[in-house]
C-alpha cells in the first residue's frame, strides 16, 4: 500500500488529506492513480479501465493533464461549477488524443473535488465516487455513470441486485473514451468537522457503505482512516484495486 498524508489549508480553515492506493489480493497491476495538490486545492481519484489496452496509461495521463490545469488554469470570476467541468473537458480530450496518438485501447474513472475561496466543487465521470460525511452522516455526492445504475433509475433493476449483476462493471462515461465527455459536477457545502471520501470501485464494490462510515467516525487521523478503508477491502477480497482520497476540516 502507498499513503500519503499531510495537512493545508481548506477554504480558510485548517485541514488534514491521506491518500492510499493499493493494488489489491488479485490484479498484478495497479490501474487506479491519486492526485493530490492542496496548495491549489485540488485532489483526485482515477480507475484505469481494466478490460482495455493500458488502464494504468490512462489514469495517469488523465491526472498528470489534471494536475498541470490545476496550478496554470487561474481561478477565475466565473461560475466554479463551469470553471471544474471546463477542467475536466479538457483532461478528457488531452487523455483521447494521447490515445489515439499511443495507438491505445484505454480509457478511465474520474472523481475530483476542488476546492475555491468559498465553495467546494466535485466532478465525476464513471463509477469512481464522492462522499461527504456531515454530522455523522454518509452522503453520496456523486451517481455511477454505469449500466447497473441506469437500470436502476429506470426501474428495470432493483438495488439489492446491483451486486450479482453480471455487467455492473460496465460504465456509460470514461475519460479518454471518446472526443468529449459530459461530467457531473455540483457545488455542496463543506463545513468545520466534516470529511470528504473520494474513492474508486475497489473499495465500494467490497464494503458497505455503512461500513466505510463507521470506519470514518471512529478515528481522527485521516491517515489511519484511508489505511483502514483499504484494509477492510482486502479483507473482504481485495478483488480490486484500491484506491481513497480522505480529507478533513479540523472542527
Amino acid at each position: 500500500m502507498q499513503l500519503v498524508e499531510g495537512t493545508c489549508r481548506l477554504l480558510g480553515m485548517s485541514a488534514t488529506y491521506a491518500g492510499a492506493t493499493d493494488p489489491g489480493r488479485v490484479r498484478p497491476c495497479n490501474e487506479d492513480n491519486l492526485l493530490l495538490v492542496p496548495e491549489t486545492g485540488v485532489f483526485a481519484v482515477a480507475d484505469g479501465l481494466g478490460g482495455l489496452d493500458a488502464g494504468d496509461l490512462a489514469s495517469a495521463i488523465a491526472l498528470s493533464c489534471l494536475h498541470d490545469l490545476s496550478l496554470h488554469q487561474e481561478k477565475s470570476c466565473s461560475d466554479p461549477c463551469d470553471q471544474v467541468q471546463t477542467m475536466v473537458m479538457k483532461v478528457n480530450r488531452h487523455t483521447y488524443k494521447q490515445r489515439v496518438a499511443l495507438g491505445k485501447r484505454m480509457a478511465t474513472t474520474l472523481a475530483m473535488v476542488r476546492f475555491f475561496a468559498h465553495t467546494a466543487t466535485v466532478a465525476h465521470v464513471g463509477d469512481s465516487r464522492i462522499y461527504h460525511l456531515h454530522d455523522g452522516s454518509l452522503i453520496r455526492l456523486t451517481s455511477d455513470h454505469s449500466l447497473a445504475n441506469d437500470l436502476c433509475l429506470q426501474g428495470v433493476l432493483s438495488a439489492d441486485k446491483v451486486a450479482n449483476f453480471p455487467q455492473r462493471h460496465i460504465i456509460t462515461r470514461a475519460i479518454g473514451a471518446e472526443t468529449s465527455v459530459q461530467p457531473s459536477v455540483a457545488r455542496f457545502e463543506f463545513v468545520p468537522g466534516d470529511l470528504l471520501l473520494l474513492c474508486t470501485d475497489g473499495l465500494t464494490s467490497m464494503v458497505e457503505e455503512k461500513v466505510i462510515a463507521s470506519c470514518l467516525t471512529r478515528t481522527s487521523r485521516t491517515g489511519e482512516m484511508a489505511e483502514q478503508l483499504v484494509n477492510l477491502a482486502n479483507e473482504a477480497g481485495g478483488r480490486d484495486n484500491i484506491t481513497v482520497v480522505v480529507i478533513a476540516v479540523e472542527s
